[in-house]
C-alpha cells in the first residue's frame, strides 16, 4: 500500500505500464482486410428492358411473386447468416487438428473477427481484423465468395419456385380458356345466337324500326280519318297496315325463336346468361395473357440467373494501406493516462486526499 501512496513510486508505476502498453498498442501488428460488394436486382442486368421490349406491363405482378429489389438489410442477414460462415469454414479447413479445435469454435472466432455491415448505396463491406495479414485476406476473400453463392442460390430457387407458380396457373389458365370457350359456343349453338353486340343491336334495331313505323302510320291515319270517310280504301289500306304492325310489335313482345335467331324477348331471356359466359371467357382470356407474359418473364429471368452473378464486387479484397493499433491496448493506454491525470494533477490542484485511512475500531 505504500507503494501505491508514495507519488515517486506511483508515478514510475505509471510510466512502466504506459510504456507497455504503448508498445502494445503496435504490437503484435494488427492488419485489416476488407472488400465491398453489391447485390444486384433483376433490373441492373436488363431484366426490365427485355420485358417491355416482350410487351409485358407486369410491375405489380413481379412484385407479387418476389421480383422487386430486395432491402439491405436482407444481404446482411444472408451474409452473417450461419451458411456463409459454414462455408468459409469449410473453405479454408478452419474446423479441424490443424487449425480450431471444433466447427462452433470457429465460428465464434469468425463472429469476433469479421465485421459484415452497410454503407451508403447499398453496398455491403466485409471487414477482417487480424494479426495474420495474409489470413486475414484469405478469409475476406472467402467470405466474398461464399456471400455470392449464398445470393446466387437463393436467387435460383427463388426463381425455380417462381416458374413452378406461372407454369401451374399458366396450365390453370389456358384449360379455363377452353372450357369457357366451349361452353360459350355451345351456347351460342344452342339459341342461334351471334356475338352478344351483333345479336342484341339486330333485336333492338328491328322493333324500334317496326315502332318507327307505327307512329308513322298512326299520324297517316289520323289525318286521313279527319278528312277521309270511313268508306276511303286509302284510310281502309292504312287501318290494315297499322294493324299488321301492332301484330308484329306484339309478336316480339312474346319470346319466341326462329331461323335467324330469337327475338327481342326470347333474347331478354337469354342475353343474362349469354353475357354471363361471354364475360367468363373474356376474363379467361385476359388471364391467359397475364400468365404468358408472366411465363415470358421467369424464363427472362431464369436466363438471366444462369448466365450473370448476382452480386457486383465493388472492391476487391485487400489489406487497408494505413497502420493499426490494436484497440484494446489503446482503450487501456487512455484509461490509465485518465487516471494518471487524475491522481497527479486533478486531486491535488483540488484537495482531495486520495490516501486510504483505516477505520477507528
Amino acid at each position: 500500500m505504500r507503494l501505491v501512496t508514495h507519488p515517486r513510486t506511483r508515478r514510475i508505476g505509471y510510466a512502466a505500464l504506459a510504456a507497455v502498453l504503448a508498445l502494445l498498442c503496435v504490437f503484435p501488428q494488427p492488419y485489416v482486410a476488407r472488400a465491398k460488394l453489391v447485390p444486384q436486382d433483376n433490373n441492373s442486368i436488363g431484366l426490365g428492358s427485355m420485358m417491355n421490349a416482350l410487351g409485358g406491363q407486369l410491375q405489380g405482378f413481379a412484385a407479387l411473386f418476389g421480383g422487386a429489389k430486395q432491402p439491405v438489410d436482407m444481404y446482411l442477414a444472408i451474409s452473417r447468416g450461419t451458411e456463409v460462415t459454414d462455408a468459409v469454414i469449410a473453405k479454408l479447413k478452419l474446423a479441424g487438428p490443424d487449425a480450431y479445435a471444433s466447427q462452433h469454435k470457429a465460428r465464434v472466432t469468425l463472429t469476433n473477427k469479421v465485421d459484415i455491415h452497410s454503407l451508403t448505396g447499398g453496398i455491403v463491406e466485409v471487414e477482417t481484423r487480424m494479426h495474420d495479414g495474409a489470413r486475414a485476406e484469405a478469409i475476406t476473400r472467402a467470405y466474398v465468395l461464399a456471400i455470392s453463392d449464398r445470393i446466387i442460390a437463393l436467387g435460383r430457387d427463388r426463381v425455380r419456385r417462381k416458374r413452378d407458380v406461372v407454369q401451374q396457373r399458366f396450365k390453370e389458365a389456358a384449360g379455363r380458356v377452353v372450357a369457357s370457350e366451349t361452353a360459350l359456343n355451345d351456347f351460342r349453338r344452342r339459341n342461334r345466337l351471334a356475338e352478344p353486340e351483333a345479336q342484341l343491336g339486330s333485336a333492338l334495331s328491328l322493333r324500334a324500326g317496326l315502332e318507327a313505323q307505327l307512329q308513322a302510320k298512326l299520324v297517316e291515319l289520323q289525318t286521313l280519318q279527319r278528312f277521309q270517310g270511313e268508306e276511303n280504301p286509302q284510310l281502309q289500306a292504312v287501318q290494315s297496315e297499322v294493324g299488321s304492325l301492332r301484330g308484329q310489335i306484339a309478336r316480339t313482345a312474346s319470346p319466341s325463336a326462329g331461323v335467324a335467331g330469337p327475338n327481342v324477348a326470347g333474347m331478354s331471356e337469354v342475353s343474362g346468361e349469354y353475357l354471363n359466359l361471354y364475360r367468363d371467357y373474356r376474363f379467361a382470356q385476359a388471364l391467359y395473357e397475364v400468365y404468358a407474359r408472366s411465363s415470358e418473364e421467369v424464363a427472362v429471368e431464369t436466363l438471366a440467373a444462369e448466365t450473370a452473378s448476382d452480386v457486383q464486387l465493388i472492391e476487391a479484397p485487400r489489406l487497408d494501406s494505413d497502420r493499426k493499433f490494436n484497440v484494446p491496448a489503446v482503450a487501456l493506454l487512455a484509461l490509465l493516462i485518465a487516471l494518471a491525470l487524475f491522481t497527479e494533477i486533478y486531486a491535488p490542484a483540488t484537495g482531495i486526499d486520495l490516501r486510504l485511512r483505516k477505520s477507528a475500531p
